[in-house]
C-alpha cells in the first residue's frame, strides 16, 4: 500500500521540515505545503505545478500589497472581493490553472491573519515555497527518478499487453467448431472501453512530458515517438471495438470458414508483433528501438485475395458476407497500422 511516490514525498517533506527547523526562520510550514502540492509523480508534472505555484504566489503577493494599501477607504469585505476578482482576471490572462488558487490563499491569509506584518511574511512565504519546489524537483531526479517519458512508455507497454490479450481472445473466438452465431459479449465491450480509458490516460501525460523536454519539445524525438505510439494504439483499439460489435457468423460454407481462419491467424500474428513492441519498450536504454523484424503476415492472409474471388463465397447470405467484409477490412487496417507505426518508429529514431 506504500509506493515509491509516497515514500519519496514523505522523505522530501521531512527533509524540508528538518532543514527549516534547524534554520530557525519562521513560517517554515510552507515548505511541506509546497512539497505536498507539487509532488505529482513525475518530474515534468512537478515542474509545471511548481512554476504555477510560484507564479500564483508572486501574483497574489503583489495584488495583496496593492489592494491592502490602495483600497483602505473601502469596507474590508468589498476590498478583499475586488482584490480576489483582480487575481482571477489576471490569472485567466496568464493562463494559470492552479496558481490563482494559491494566490487567493496568499491574499486571504495576508489580509486577515498577517495584516500587521506583510513586509516580513510575504518574502518568507515566497522563500519557503521556492525551497519546497526546489527540493521536490531534486528528489524526483535523485530518489527513484520519475520522468514523464518513463511513465508514458510504461503505460504504453501496459496498453500493448492488454491489446495482445484482446487480439488473442478475438482470434480464439473465430472458432469453426461453433454451431451458431456469436452474440456480442458485454465483458469484451467493457474491455474495449478499458483500452480507450488507458489511451486517454496516456494522452493526459503529454503536458508533463513536454515540460521536461526543454526547448521545442514538440520536435523532440520522445514527443514524436509517443505521438506515433498513441496513433497506432488508437487504430488498433478501433479494430477491437469493431470486431467486438461485429461478432463472427460461423454457420457458413467451408470457404467462409477459411476466411475466418485467416482472420484468426492474422490476429495471432499481430499479437505476437505487439509482444515484440512491448519487450523493446521495457528493455530500452534511452529511446526504445523498433523490432528487428516486421510483422510477418500468415500465408492464409496473403492468399486471401484468391479465396475471395472464388464463386463459392456467394453461397453465403448477403448479411454474413457484409459482416465478414467489415471484419476483414478492420483487420487490414490494423495490419497497416502496425506497419505504419514501425516505419514511423524507425524514421523517428533515425533523427534522434
Amino acid at each position: 500500500m506504500i509506493n515509491r511516490n509516497g515514500l519519496r514525498t514523505a522523505f522530501t517533506a521531512g527533509l524540508g521540515n528538518a532543514f527549516a527547523s534547524l534554520s530557525g526562520v519562521g513560517d517554515s510550514q510552507y515548505v511541506s505545503l509546497a512539497v505536498l502540492a507539487v509532488s505529482t509523480g513525475t518530474y515534468g508534472g512537478a515542474l509545471a505545478l511548481g512554476s504555477q505555484r510560484l507564479l500564483g504566489t508572486a501574483l497574489g503577493s503583489v495584488l495583496l500589497l496593492i489592494g491592502y494599501e490602495g483600497l483602505r477607504g473601502l469596507p474590508m469585505p468589498l476590498a478583499l472581493a475586488l482584490t480576489l476578482g483582480a487575481l482571477r482576471l489576471l490569472g485567466g490572462l496568464l493562463k494559470l490553472q492552479v496558481g490563482y488558487k494559491v494566490g487567493g490563499i496568499v491574499i486571504v491569509m495576508g489580509w486577515l491573519v498577517h495584516e500587521g506584518g506583510l513586509a516580513a511574511w510575504i518574502p518568507l512565504r515566497f522563500f519557503w515555497t521556492c525551497f519546497g519546489v526546489l527540493i521536490t524537483l531534486l528528489a524526483l531526479r535523485l530518489f527513484w527518478p520519475a520522468r514523464g517519458l518513463d511513465s508514458s512508455l510504461g503505460q504504453v507497454a501496459t496498453l500493448l499487453v492488454q491489446l495482445q490479450s484482446c487480439f488473442r481472445d478475438l482470434a480464439a473466438r473465430v472458432d469453426p467448431t461453433r454451431s451458431g452465431p456469436v452474440a456480442a459479449d458485454p465483458h469484451r465491450i467493457g474491455r474495449y472501453r478499458a483500452l480507450r480509458n488507458q489511451l486517454v490516460a496516456i494522452r493526459r501525460q503529454r503536458p508533463a512530458l513536454l515540460q521536461e523536454l526543454g526547448s521545442l519539445p514538440e520536435r523532440h524525438p520522445a514527443t514524436l515517438l509517443m505521438a506515433n505510439f498513441e496513433a497506432t494504439a488508437s487504430r488498433l483499439i478501433t479494430l477491437v471495438g469493431g470486431l467486438v460489435r461485429e461478432p463472427p457468423s460461423l454457420q457458413d460454407p467451408q470457404l467462409v470458414v477459411q476466411l475466418h481462419r485467416a482472420e484468426a491467424e492474422l490476429l495471432q500474428a499481430m499479437a505476437g508483433q505487439l509482444g515484440q513492441w512491448e519487450r523493446q519498450i521495457r528493455g530500452r536504454h534511452g529511446l526504445p528501438k523498433p523490432p528487428d523484424t516486421g510483422l510477418q503476415l500468415p500465408r492464409s492472409w496473403q492468399q486471401l485475395g484468391q479465396e475471395l474471388n472464388d464463386p463459392t463465397a456467394n453461397s453465403a447470405s448477403l448479411e454474413r458476407l457484409e459482416r465478414i467484409a467489415s471484419r476483414l477490412m478492420l483487420c487490414r487496417q490494423a495490419e497497416q497500422a502496425i506497419s505504419d507505426g514501425e516505419a514511423n518508429w524507425a524514421v523517428i529514431l533515425g533523427r534522434a
